[in-house]
């Protein structure tokens, strides 16, 4: 299907490797994170980190990188729907996932340190990802029009609707308190963990795992601020995405506490309850905004494979609400499964 959305099939190709990849990727560590950071020790992972119990980096990290995943699954669904929908004016997509994947690649390299032993696929697979998706980007510049728009770009307070605005200017302002604190400083992040079990993956996270989510969290900034400066107008591409990433944190954050004994969670400190109150509160958010924007032209575009959408809206109602439903499900089974 989406060789037909694109015209260009060397493009097409390469979303399709990114895609695949950053799958692979985020249903790992949306699912098995924990076993992820154990090295595979006695449990199922798609991918393992490479280490073993009395190595630095066992057990490290494991809530952080599931939320990582998270973060890659709703990038993932935006390649997705470039695929699926044809790749007309998806700068505004495709140029944040592009600055964050070349973020993303600087941390990875720039925090890797000695006390890292476990294993530096990542350190390869993500500036090859950044190759590819921006080959694909320029491939695209051609009858598939992915610039539709750019030279218009005149960077302003377009949004009308001023309910729809201050929710969007507070999830921009949660968004980069929570990126660039990742970024510039992830040390600090990890000094407020209160580390558990590491048999459980409840170990610290390193300085490398918390950057990479500052990089992932760059995108959904850089989409919420491009709404805001562009106009509302088409912004359903960057904006699902979104809002699927963050109903999965939601789900993921509920199931984990709901689920787990008191050996496999970390202690409850203030930083724990900040984070698990801001994933739903961004989720409210975006929806609100995302409702309340609808006269304004978001949905404007909003095709379902490459077809008119005579219901969109309210399929997209039904939509979110399946997706809600399926992903709850498959993380309660993950957990009752262990």
């Amino acid at each position: 299907m989406g060789f037909l959305r694109v015209k260009s099939t060397p493009a097409a190709a390469l979303l399709s490797f990114t895609a695949i990849i950053s799958l692979v990727y985020a249903l790992n560590f949306m699912f098995f994170a924990d076993c992820y950071v154990t090295g595979g020790a006695d449990c199922f992972t798609l991918l393992s980190n490479g280490t073993s119990e009395g190595m630095n980096s066992w057990g490290n990290g494991g809530p952080e990188t599931a939320f990582n995943g998270v973060l890659m699954f709703g990038i993932f669904i935006s390649t997705a729907i470039i695929l699926n929908e044809g790749a007309k004016g998806k700068w505004s997509t495709m140029i944040p996932v592009m600055m964050g994947l070349a973020t993303m690649t600087a941390v990875l390299w720039l925090y890797w340190g000695n006390d890292l032993d476990s294993a530096e696929t990542p350190k390869y697979v993500t500036p090859i990802l950044l190759v590819a998706y921006t080959a694909a980007y320029f491939l695209l510049k051609g009858e598939d029009e992915v610039d539709d728009g750019l030279s218009d770009f005149s960077p302003g307070q377009n949004i009308k609707d001023t309910p729809a605005l201050i929710s969007l200017s507070l999830v921009t302002l949660m968004g980069g308190y929570y990126c660039f604190r990742a970024l510039l400083s992830p040390e600090s992040v990890s000094d407020l963990v209160e580390p558990g079990a590491l048999a459980h993956g409840l170990g610290a996270p390193s300085d490398v795992t918390v950057a990479v989510g500052g990089s992932l969290f760059l995108v959904y900034f850089l989409w919420t601020i491009l709404t805001i400066l562009d106009g509302a107008s088409g912004k359903w591409a960057i904006i699902h995405p979104g809002i699927f990433a963050l109903l999965a944190v939601t789900i993921q954050n509920y199931v984990g506490y709901a689920s787990a004994g008191d050996e496999a969670r970390r202690a409850i400190t203030d930083a724990t309850i900040q984070d698990a109150v801001a994933g739903p509160l961004a989720l409210l958010l975006v929806l609100f905004s995302y409702y309340r924007l609808r006269p304004e032209g978001i949905e404007d575009g909003m095709t379902n494979a490459g077809e008119e959408w005579p219901n969109k809206a309210e399929d997209f109602n039904v939509m979110v609400i399946s997706f809600g439903l399926v992903l709850g499900l498959l993380f309660t089974l993950n957990a009752i499964m262990g």
